[in-house]
């Protein structure tokens, strides 16, 4: 028991996703966050974020726009050249788009562009995992959505969040958190990568007393350190890992109030901290659909990018 102590000491500061953090092999030893931020992206290129009526048939959700072309305006790509050719009528335009990775083009009218809300900037919820001495830290533990088909970003700027609350994951129907920003800023995001993001947390203070070193799973006992259901305390949660494999591990939760109040893991978890035998093993990053109550997490050496062999 004394290991699940020294994990309950106060966070008075909450920790960003985010940079290229020069964590190195020697001696590694991070402070476990386990806090929800909310994530602020300023994409490279417009996406689509809404649909404005069903008479809008050529765009999809989440299409990253790249360019319109149309002989009034010629070829563009910024959001407000963009939003200039919706102001005209019946004007016959080409679109330039990625969805899912690809790149397609469609035409259209400004017309029917007005019916889609394109928009540069994006957000979010995720966890933070882990932060070092030098106020660098990894978090999410999977790719970040916004930026994953899209050119890249510009910024990336991580918040504070409140009060957490959430929806109940079921079979079949993936649950996820709710929380809102208090407008706190706390950091950046300053690399993403599929095991998840890196960045640099403002005004950190790094106490040694409270840092863990770090290691790779292995089948048993583990725990996943975040918010208690009820009460938003940051505790340890008890879970079963099952399965390692080289990047990533499955786990199983044994926890009655995460299986009671979230039905296991929920979206907005990502990230969360995995303590076993008081050492960072990874971060949590996706439920098995089928079964909120199993999942998995990514191995913490892929998530900072080195090895521990």
């Amino acid at each position: 028991m004394g290991y699940i102590k020294k994990l309950f000491f106060v966070f008075m500061f909450s920790i960003v996703l985010s940079t290229s953090l020069a964590f190195c092999n020697d001696e590694i030893k991070l402070v476990p966050v386990g806090k929800v931020v909310y994530i602020h992206c300023y994409l490279k290129s417009p996406i689509v974020e809404d649909i404005l009526s069903d008479y809008a048939k050529n765009l999809k959700k989440k299409d990253v726009v790249l360019s319109i072309t149309c002989k009034s305006r010629g070829k563009v790509t910024s959001l407000e050249d963009m939003q200039n050719i919706m102001r005209l009528e019946k004007e016959k335009i080409k679109v330039k788009f990625i969805r899912k990775g690809k790149t397609k083009s469609v035409s259209m009218t400004s017309d029917e562009l007005r019916l889609y809300k394109l928009d540069c900037v994006t957000g979010g919820i995720g966890t933070i995992t882990a932060i070092n001495e030098n106020g660098e830290f990894i978090g999410l533990a999977h790719e970040l959505s916004c930026v994953k088909n899209n050119l890249g970003f510009e910024k990336i700027n991580i918040y504070e969040t409140d009060f957490i609350q959430q929806r109940k994951s079921d079979k079949d129907d993936v649950g996820f958190l709710v929380t809102n920003t208090n407008g706190k800023l706390l950091g950046n995001i300053t690399s993403v990568d599929e095991f998840g993001v890196k960045g640099n947390y403002t005004n950190f203070k790094y106490d040694p007393s409270e840092a863990l070193s770090i290691a790779k799973p292995k089948v048993g006992r583990a725990y996943i350190f975040c918010s208690d259901s009820i009460t938003n305390e940051l505790k340890l949660h008890e879970i079963k890992i099952t399965d390692v494999n080289n990047s990533l591990s499955s786990i199983k939760i044994l926890d009655d109030s995460l299986i009671k109040f979230r039905g296991g893991i929920v979206k907005g978890m990502s990230g969360s901290p995995v303590i076993q035998d008081n050492k960072i093993v990874g971060g949590v990053r996706s439920t098995k659909i089928s079964n909120p109550k199993e999942g998995y997490i990514s191995n913490i050496d892929n998530m900072l990018g080195i090895s521990l062999d």
